[in-house]
């Protein structure tokens, strides 16, 4: 007697259009935050260092409320059978990125805007400073400017959840068939080109960016330990009050990813890159 083969069942057409298309939505908010309220905060306007300790941690909470129902919705829609990623053939995928996230990112983060002093202890200190301490700036800027150049990588989500979109209004489930389109916006040349050119410079600069931003903030609390002068414990025991930090340990989580992970990923972005601008030349040659 034969079995059957359990046979995956696609979703309904309706929910491969709209759940990706909120799922867009919800990575452009954790965009919005990154850029805008991190780095535009910090690099343009200064409003981040200048606001107050609360105003600083709500901030903080903002961004990584984003970021959560972002990628909880991600994996709902990989529950329903809906793949909202374009680039993306299976869940695994997804939930691989998106569960370290969850997991272990943001809980570390808790303590911070959590207000829980008894964890952050060293964190608290320096923001107990008064508004305009160089400490202070130095401690809020490193932070921000981390938090906003790790998740602007967000934007690449962006692309792809609208590319699916599109995708899964002209009934094609596969990146590689989008040349059977008829109307193309996310999935037209230029688009593809714009994004393929986003991910690079967040792979091999954005990431830099955000790791050196990291270093800062260990350096902000190591400058904060090691100030008084009857200072007078080993570095290692410096090292452990830092790294005893959820919010350091956090800046090293990314470090160890971006270092493992964001090289290799960089460079099949770019021979991704250089396969495209070559099949654009053959197509004008056609």
């Amino acid at each position: 007697m034969n079995k059957s083969k359990a046979v995956r069942t696609p979703p309904p057409r309706w929910q491969s259009i709209i759940l990706p298309l909120i799922a867009g939505f919800l990575h452009l908010k954790v965009f919005y935050y990154a850029a805008f309220h991190c780095l535009y905060g910090t690099l343009i306007t200064s409003s981040a260092s200048e606001g107050t300790s609360e105003e600083f941690r709500h901030e903080c909470f903002l961004l990584d409320q984003a970021i959560f129902i972002a990628y909880m919705f991600d994996l709902v829609c990989c529950f329903l059978n809906v793949i909202p990623f374009s680039r993306c053939r299976c869940s695994k995928d997804i939930i691989g990125h998106h569960i370290p996230t969850l997991v272990l990112a943001l809980p570390l983060a808790i303590p911070l805007w959590g207000n829980l002093r008894s964890l952050e202890s060293t964190s608290f200190s320096i923001l107990d400073f008064e508004i305009g301490d160089e400490q202070r700036n130095y401690f809020i800027n490193s932070y921000t400017l981390a938090s906003g150049f790790a998740y602007i990588s967000s934007l690449n989500e962006v692309f792809m959840c609208f590319q699916r979109v599109e995708m899964s209004v002209q009934g094609i489930e596969s990146f590689h068939e989008i040349s059977l389109m008829k109307n193309h916006f996310f999935t037209s040349r230029f688009a593809i080109y714009s994004e393929l050119c986003y991910k690079l410079c967040f792979f091999w600069g954005g990431s830099i960016i955000a790791c050196k931003a990291c270093c800062d903030f260990d350096k902000s609390l190591y400058d904060f330990i090691t100030a008084p002068l009857a200072y007078d414990k080993s570095i290692w025991m410096s090292m452990w009050t830092i790294y005893s930090s959820p919010a350091v340990l956090r800046g090293a989580l990314f470090r160890a990813f971006s270092i493992v992970m964001y090289p290799s990923m960089g460079m099949r972005c770019f021979n991704k890159i250089k396969q495209f601008h070559q099949e654009g030349k053959a197509m004008k040659k056609a």
